[in-house]
């Protein structure tokens, strides 16, 4: 048993030894790991991060370069202060790198600029005053007029004497282009000098800007490789990256706290620790366990030793029963303990009694729980038993507990047994393999965790490049391999085109169908997508439903053409999902690399501005790059901006058309029409901005505005004219209409019942539940619904039934032909009809002749309205305007005489 014990404990010791040292290399190997992904992910955002300030800086510089050629182009000198500042002011808005261009003389006073005189400051000495260097950067100095903080980018200019072109780049505007880089969160960004003045920060700190930071003791750091600041070890301090900017005195500065980038390795660690701590206990209980188990059996041996021993003196005082037979199997002698344990056959213990004789009548009283209904065949298997010589059996006894029984032939052919108490025993084997077990399923499950962990880091590094939902490439890995393809396209001998592909209409299906089959659409798509290129190709999915495809081959770009008509035909055949048949079509971008070495970011660029206007020629086709497109884009964006600018400035005005009652031949109310009176343009049509202000959402807010203006100006009227002003379907879906007309009703205490808002029947099909409920909700403010345009469009007949509407508006090109065609006058009447039937009015729209007002009368219509009746003016004129009853004989003087 010694023997045992020690193979056991060695055992255990073992086990716990091998269970140490892996789980120290697991950590060592993550710990590892963890260092190198840290930096090289930091690494990488502070060559992504300086890569974008030279961009700012270059084009920054590239402006200030080409001053001299612009003012040679347009005959200006840079001592002409009012024609430079209007060639600078015209300049300025060809980027939003910079808030202010400048032509500064040596005292520092700005002699020309793009600002206004108003926003124009004097600026110091010293940016004046350039080095030997082309280009000098300033900075950081604070703006005496907006308060922020600026760099001053300065550049010499021969033949220019006294005079030095300065541009202003407005740190936040730096930093917010800067931090669009691929940087994670948790990272500080610092733009510093060489002697590590802090140009800017992000996160932003005001109270760092202009300060030195210095690290004691610490030697310069390689340019781009990640060092330690503040201490080693993973829990202290941080990890810092340092890179040279093009222009030297301006260093990028990345750094990360420790504590944060290497929080999930501690998680993962402290949970290898803890498995492997409770795998350790589990073997230490099962070695427990079973030297519990030996020592108990020893002592069991033990007893009987010592029961054999003082039998003759202490035999009532055993704590095992004892027995004996004679030669002829009769009872001898038993102690007390052997009588208690076999309590039902007791009144049958007698000295005498034959052994078969005890065991059939205990049987009969149940002493034995295990026996069957054949007690003879119990009897007759215990006596062979016995007849054997030597050796123990195990008895369930009727109250649970187990017996050890065992019996010896004495020297004179007598037999002595004992009965022993072993349900503690039992018990312990049965905890020892219970323990067994369960010691068993902790190290099974410590194996499964393990490869769940594997599996895990795997599928982690998987989707570092690669996209969850399809499996394609994602767009850091995607870029990357453009950046790749770019350098080595000469020495392939091919040229490189990039396709952006964009699913039409995808937010419709999502919408609709829901988010399930929406990326099971997309699954199909990507798997197509995949089938229709080459394996030198690339293809990638950059989010949501844009996908993107490098194309490598020497004809360009007849290759990505022939390309993108296959990937538009094959993506364009219908979809079986979920038991649903899904059509869906296809815009793509494309743009083709000019020469090896390019940008990739700038072809990525190109592609997105081919995709837009692909998408704005009619969805489903392919467009390529053209520089043209760029200038589109900059125009579209400086129009965005003064739209901006002309809500908050107010630059719009209201015209106002009379619309007059055709059975009374009187004054009905009036239609509110938006103008824009843009200070430099002049007068922009509703069809130059209401397209850009609905697609970027401004519309929400001009149409504020206009009702609003609209409901003060019909307060002053004299009467009671109705006003009417047009919804846009952006207004219906994107804003809170409903709350708008009620408080704008509340302020102006203009009566509801004056006020007509004017749908189309494009709201009804975009949104066409919620838009339904907001008309409710409209119409139970005491407002009139009106149908602008009825004829055009869907014209479906059940939003004249499930829409409450009060009037309809018949489109003028029906009004146009009604005197020259006669199923032009046909609809008019039918529509005319159909509302009077269903207790609407009805408006004509474009009355330019009395002919045509004669017809829509005769047509039935209610309403008429037309430049013959009077054109869109201000409030007071047309308020003022002329009664219809002059109008009309105006009109029919003008006639010829029959």
């Amino acid at each position: 048993m010694h023997r045992l014990k020690i193979v056991i404990g060695a055992g255990a010791a073992a086990i716990l030894t091998i269970i140490a040292l892996g789980t120290v290399n697991v950590v060592e190997r993550t710990e590892r790991i963890a260092w190198q992904t840290a930096r090289q992910s930091l690494e990488s955002a502070a060559k992504a991060v300086e890569n974008a300030l030279d961009r700012q800086l270059l084009q920054v510089d590239g402006a200030l370069a080409s001053l001299p050629a612009l003012f040679k182009a347009a005959r200006i000198a840079p001592g002409q202060s009012g024609p430079a500042s209007q060639l600078l002011n015209g300049l300025s808005f060809q980027t939003m790198a910079f808030r202010d261009l400048m032509l500064v003389a040596p005292d520092g006073s700005v002699a020309a600029s793009a600002q206004s005189r108003a926003a124009r400051h004097a600026l110091p000495v010293d940016v004046a005053l350039v080095g030997r260097n082309p280009t000098t950067l300033i900075g950081p100095l604070r703006n005496p007029l907006t308060g922020d903080w600026s760099l001053y980018v300065a550049r010499t200019i021969a033949g220019w004497v006294g005079i030095v072109p300065v541009a202003e780049v407005p740190l936040q505007t730096l930093m917010k282009l800067v931090s669009e880089a691929n940087v994670g969160p948790g990272i500080q960004i610092f733009l510093k000098r060489a002697d590590g003045a802090v140009i800017a920060s992000l996160p932003h700190d005001e109270l760092l800007v202009g300060k030195v930071q210095r690290s004691s003791g610490q030697q310069a750091p390689a340019n781009g490789v990640a060092f330690e600041t503040g201490g080693s070890g993973m829990d202290k301090g941080a990890l810092s990256v340092v890179r040279q900017s093009l222009y030297g005195e301006i260093q990028v500065v990345l750094v990360a706290k420790k504590a944060a980038l290497f929080a999930e390795w501690r998680d993962t660690r402290d949970r290898l620790v803890l498995a492997a701590a409770i795998i350790s206990l589990f073997v230490l209980a099962f070695a427990a366990a079973i030297l519990v188990a030996i020592r108990q059996r020893e002592k069991a041996s033990a007893a009987r030793e010592r029961a054999a021993t003082v039998l003759d003196n202490a035999i009532d005082a055993m704590s095992d029963g004892f027995v004996m037979w004679d030669e002829n199997d009769r009872l001898v002698t038993c102690n007390k303990r052997y009588r208690e344990l076999y309590a039902l056959s007791a009144a049958f213990i007698q000295p005498g009694a034959r052994f078969e004789d005890i065991v059939r009548e205990g049987a009969k009283r149940g002493q034995y729980p295990q026996i069957t209904d054949d007690i003879d065949a119990f009897v007759d298997n215990l006596a062979a038993w016995r007849q054997e010589g030597s050796g123990t059996i195990e008895r369930l006894l009727p109250d649970g507990r187990w017996l050890l029984i065992s019996e010896r032939k004495t020297a004179d052919g007598g037999r002595v047994g004992i009965r022993t108490d072993i349900t503690a025993l039992k018990t312990a084997h049965a905890e020892l393999a219970a323990a067994h077990t369960r010691a068993n399923a902790a190290v099974e499950e410590a194996r499964r965790q393990n490869t769940a962990l594997t599996r895990q880091e795997s599928r982690i590094r998987f989707l570092a490049h690669h996209d969850d939902l399809t499996g394609l490439q994602n767009r850091l890995a995607f870029r990357t391999q453009i950046a790749d393809a770019l350098l080595g396209a000469e020495a392939a001998g091919d040229r490189i085109a990039l396709l952006f592909l964009d699913l039409d209409r995808f937010k419709d299906i999502n919408d609709a169908l829901g988010h399930p089959v929406g990326d099971q659409l997309l699954r199909e798509v990507a798997r197509r997508l995949a089938g229709c290129v080459r394996k030198t190709d690339g293809v990638a999915r950059l989010g949501g439903d844009e996908f993107a495809v490098l194309c490598l081959d020497r004809d360009q770009p007849q290759s990505a053409e022939a390309l993108s008509n296959r990937i538009i035909e094959v993506l364009g055949q219908p979809y079986i999902i979920q038991g649903r048949t899904i059509s869906i079509s296809t815009s793509i971008g494309i743009a083709v690399a000019e020469g090896a070495g390019g940008d990739a970011d700038a072809l990525l660029k190109q592609a997105d501005l081919a995709l837009y206007q692909s998408k704005s020629m009619g969805r489903g086709t392919f467009c390529i790059f053209t520089p043209e497109m760029d200038e589109r884009l900059r125009e579209r964006i400086a129009l965005e901006a003064d739209l901006r600018r002309a809500i908050a400035e107010e630059q719009f005005e209201l015209a106002y058309q009379p619309i007059y009652h055709l059975a009374s031949q009187q004054l009905c109310g009036f239609e509110a029409l938006v103008r824009w009176q843009h200070p430099e343009r002049g007068l922009v049509g509703p069809g130059d901005f209401i397209p850009l202000a609905e697609e970027t959402r401004l519309i929400v807010e001009i149409g504020a505005w206009v009702l609003r203006r609209a409901c003060r100006d019909a307060v002053q009227l004299p009467g009671s004219p109705r006003i009417a002003v047009n919804l846009s379907p952006v207004q219906l879906a994107y804003g809170d209409t409903v709350a708008t007309v009620e408080e704008v009703l509340r302020e102006t205490g203009l009566d509801p019942a004056r006020l007509e808002l004017e749908i189309t029947e494009t709201a009804l099909f975009d949104e066409d539940n919620r838009t339904l409920a907001a008309l409710r909700s409209l119409k139970a403010l005491g407002v009139r619904i009106v149908l602008d345009d009825f004829g055009t469009g869907y014209s479906s007949l059940s939003h004249l039934r499930l829409a409450p509407l009060d009037k309809v508006k018949i489109d003028r090109s029906f009004v146009r032909d009604i005197t020259a065609r006669r199923d032009s006058a046909s609809i008019v009447s039918a529509i005319a009809a159909l509302a009077g039937e269903l207790g609407m009015a009805t408006t004509a729209e474009g009355i330019e002749t009395l002919e045509q007002l004669e017809a829509v009368g005769r047509a039935g219509c209610t309403e008429a309205q037309g430049y013959l009746l009077g054109k869109p003016q201000p409030i007071l004129r047309a308020a003022s305007s002329t009664f219809f009853s002059k109008r009309l004989k105006t009109a029919r003087a003008r006639q010829p005489s029959s």
